[in-house]
């Protein structure tokens, strides 16, 4: 089949980087960039202790201006590594701050989803990668977009023991995830593609 898509921007800044120019805020342990990925880098991400409580183990990006109303999407490439192997993808809004969806990465398996979660999903990149994205509605001007590393579906605890590979990762308004937009230093705009079929 052809891919034809529309315009799109990825609001990351360092889409391949989590140590870059984006500003990611939280306290998770990052490995150097690496290459081998389907996207051509990686890192690995952990929390950094044992905890009951996400917010020891997340890193998320902050400073985003968003269109209130507006759908969002967010996805990361990412494998399992070691531990649980589960993921959570966040797209949210300083109004509605509970979105979450889970992915077992381990098992290729989606998990549950916060009610604020209109849609997410995972798609095969082969080699145990997979990219997880969520959808949901900004109540508000201003958000983000979070990875977080529970230690099980639908909890909030987390382990320092956990370790996923993250190749890269999107956040674009839309319902629906796109193809990669690279960014290094700045948000990126892919132009519409155009099909012209000939009589």
């Amino acid at each position: 089949g052809l891919l034809i898509e529309e315009a799109r921007t990825n609001l990351m800044t360092s889409s391949g980087d989590l140590t870059g120019t984006q500003h990611w805020a939280g306290t998770m342990t990052l490995g150097t960039v690496t290459a081998g990925s389907p996207f051509g880098t990686y890192q690995t991400i952990s929390p950094t202790q044992n905890n009951s409580n996400l917010g020891a183990a997340q890193r998320y990006q902050i400073g985003k201006t968003l269109t209130s109303g507006s759908t969002y999407v967010g996805w990361s490439l990412v494998k399992y590594s070691a531990g649980s192997g589960w993921l959570v993808i966040r797209p949210y809004d300083t109004v509605n701050t509970g979105q979450r969806a889970y992915f077992d990465l381990q098992n290729g398996v989606v998990g549950s989803k916060n009610s604020l979660i209109i849609d997410h999903g995972m798609v095969d990149y082969g080699d145990g990668w997979w990219l997880c994205w969520a959808s949901s509605n900004a109540a508000s001007t201003s958000g983000g977009f979070v990875v977080e590393m529970p230690n099980g579906d639908d909890v909030l605890s987390c382990s320092a023991a956990d370790v996923i590979l993250i190749a890269s990762s999107q956040f674009e308004q839309g319902a629906f995830p796109t193809s990669y937009i690279p960014t290094s230093g700045a948000a990126a705009t892919r132009a519409r593609d155009l099909a012209e079929i000939p009589t």
